[in-house]
Parts: C-alpha cells; sequence; structure tokens
C-alpha cells in the first residue's frame, strides 16, 4: 500500500495519503479530489560524514570489509 505525498489545489493543505489500487484520494481538510502529488524524499542509506569501521566476520583471515566477509577455509 503506497503511501503518497499530495498539495491539495483547492486549500493548499500538504499531506501524506495512503492510496490502493485505482482509488481516488481527496483532501482531509477540504475534500476536494484535486490533489497534486509531490515527488518522494528519499533518506540516504548513511546520514552522517563519518563512516562505520569495518566490520569482518571474525576469522583469524578476515579481510575486514565494510558488512562483513566470507571465512576463509
Amino acid at each position: 500500500m503506497p503511501l503518497f505525498g499530495f498539495i491539495c489545489e483547492a486549500c493548499a493543505m500538504e499531506q501524506e495519503l495512503l492510496v490502493r489500487n485505482d482509488e481516488v484520494p481527496v483532501c482531509t481538510a477540504c475534500g476536494s479530489d484535486k490533489l497534486e502529488k509531490q515527488l518522494s524524499h528519499f533518506m540516504p542509506l548513511q546520514g552522517s560524514a563519518t563512516h562505520a569501521e569495518p566490520v569482518g566476520c571474525g576469522a583469524s583471515q578476515c579481510c575486514q570489509m565494510q558488512g562483513g566477509c566470507c571465512p576463509f577455509d
């Protein structure tokens, strides 16, 4: 069930609405169906300027790759 951001063209209210299948969303403030879909804002995978320390698999010959690695035989 996708959640979309909209701005109502009638009352200018900004809102996020759950839209199922072919439903026509309506403004929760004024009831208008004249809504303009907004572009989504994506959150970055890593929100800070510092980098996480490498986390290895714990094997004696571990390469310390970010996110772990496969142990050596």
